[in-house]
């Protein structure tokens, strides 16, 4: 068995499961999955597509892999899973023991997960899964993360409070997110999208991307994501390869529009940093890594916002189409209480005293340096920890590395860096791994590969269903829904949300900015 380059993330997001890294590779090592497809899986572009998905994602998590049907269909999924993962172990022979998720068919596996996309619905483990019917897009790259999900569910049972143990037959109802009498129309041709803003690229924002480059959509879609591609972000993003590490994430968005009915366009700036600000911004999808930068979209006004996101085992997803009369995305995270600020939130990640975080965040000193005796704060109702003295006879980074057991080779990676760096790159992005992912805050959990797909996924259904009105009538009433991706189904999607009282929404200065800005009467 090879290990991939990223496989320090695979291990940090399910270390807290299996134990330590070295249990997980073992655990890692007897486990076989298959895909396998249904003859006619190449000759249906959404099947397809949706196979292929499905083999991206486990290329980003296995490293042995079965790939089962048609011989073109073998040789295509291959050549992905070793763009992925060059060291992955490919073998195309049926494997009777191997956990295997079967697409519209049904193996001679023991353990298996039956999936098929039929219209709008995703049907598992039941006798019509075993067939392919006609679907879209949509629905076959759902069906890719839902049959992910439940081999994840399925391998790991014995780790999981709900880990899937049998066939578990459900459906879900991806537009309507409830069983209808009536069946939504199907996706029509040629939907105008306009002008389009995605704030962040990164594993999510990526899913959405890979999503609109395989549908029949209209447009300007214009990507902002400062940031370059780090050989741990392998993990979960669905566009990059192996020899992708160190591009920005704005040149990987435009080789997947590249070809498309999409005009795209890369501001490789902050959201909010750039002239962004100065244009009127019409629709904005936010795939954000945390609270603060969603609330900074939202004060902007733009017209329309659609959003989406990962938590520790959860994808949700939610639309605000109407400031001052639905909720807005504000609404979804201004905090009832008081919340931790950055150098509390940093020495909760990186396991370290708030005030020593402090002293480096102001001081501007690099991590691989004491502080200085001067530096230490002095603040009237915060007093010094009993190990400050040590704060100057070694630096944090030395200590970040015990806490975190770190090598030798991590921690000089890090020489001469901020401690804001430390945590965006290192625990945001996943360059530093370590086994607490339960004490981390959930900004910087690490999802699963298909989580992360998941919510990209929903999130380009929320715009593009909005902008086609023969649609827009099927959707569910709830702006705001949620899948727990270990739970399986059924589940309840949709979640009431109410504006949230002394959110900026209900603020008459913003509601009379938002009016103005797009001609809307009070």
């Amino acid at each position: 068995m090879s290990l991939a380059r990223f496989y320090s993330r695979i291990a940090n997001a399910v270390g807290s499961l299996v134990g330590s890294s070295g249990d997980l590779t073992s655990f890692l090592s007897e486990t076989a999955v298959a895909l396998q497809a249904a003859s006619g899986v190449p000759d249906d572009p959404s099947h397809h597509e949706g196979f292929l998905l499905a083999t991206n994602l486990c290329a980003r998590f296995y490293p042995r892999l079965h790939i089962v049907g048609p011989k073109e269909l073998q040789e295509e999924c291959a050549a992905l899973a070793l763009r992925i993962n060059p060291q992955c172990d490919i073998d195309t022979a049926p494997h009777s023991s191997a956990v295997t998720l079967a697409w519209g068919c049904r193996s001679t596996a023991e353990r298996q997960v039956v999936v098929s996309p039929v219209g709008w619905r995703v049907r598992v483990d039941q006798p019509s899964a075993e067939e392919l019917v006609p679907t879209n897009l949509f629905t076959s790259l759902t069906a890719a993360n839902l049959g992910v999900g439940e081999l994840f569910r399925t391998i790991f049972a014995r780790f999981l409070p709900f880990g899937r143990a049998c066939s578990t037959p459900g459906t879900f109802p991806l537009l309507t997110l409830e069983e209808t009498a009536e069946d939504p129309p199907e996706l029509p041709h040629g939907i105008p999208l306009g002008r389009v803003h995605l704030a962040g690229a990164g594993a999510v924002g990526q899913a959405a991307l890979y999503t609109l480059a395989r549908l029949p959509v209209t447009g300007t879609l214009v990507a902002v994501d400062p940031e370059s591609l780090a050989l741990s972000n392998l993990q979960r993003y669905v566009l990059a390869f192996d020899d992708d590490v160190g591009r920005s994430k704005c040149a990987l968005a435009a080789r997947a529009l590249s070809g498309t009915r999409l005009a795209f366009e890369g501001v490789e700036a902050e959201w909010g940093a750039d002239q962004l600000n100065l244009e009127p911004v019409e629709c904005v999808c936010t795939a954000l890594d945390t609270v603060a930068a969603r609330i900074g979209v939202q004060v902007g006004l733009p017209h329309r916002i659609y959003n989406a996101w990962t938590q520790p085992a959860d994808v949700g997803w939610s639309r605000h189409e109407v400031f001052g009369e639905e909720p807005c995305l504000g609404c979804l995270y201004i905090p009832s209480g008081p919340r931790p600020s950055q150098h509390e939130l940093i020495g909760r990640a990186l396991r370290q005293a708030d005030l020593r975080v402090l002293a480096y965040l102001t001081a501007n000193v690099p991590v691989n340096r004491p502080l200085q005796p001067e530096q230490l704060p002095r603040l009237v109702n915060l007093p010094l920890p009993p190990d400050s003295p040590s704060w100057v006879e070694r630096s944090i980074l030395e200590d970040i590395g015990q806490a975190l057991q770190m090598d030798s080779s991590q921690l000089s990676a890090w020489n001469g860096k901020q401690i804001s760096d430390l945590y965006q790159e290192g625990i945001c992005g996943g360059a530093i791994v370590s086994d607490t992912r339960g004490d981390l805050p959930q900004d910087v959990a690490v999802p699963l590969a298909h989580q992360s797909a998941f919510a990209g996924v929903m999130l380009a259904l929320e715009l593009v269903v909005s902008s086609t009105p023969e649609l827009r009538s099927f959707r569910s009433p709830f702006v705001e829904a949620r899948f727990d991706v270990l739970a399986g189904l059924p589940q309840v999607f949709g979640r009431p949300r109410q504006r949230t009282q002394g959110c900026f929404c209900t603020d008459e200065s913003y509601l009379a900015r938002y009016r103005k800005k797009w001609n809307k009467n009070p």
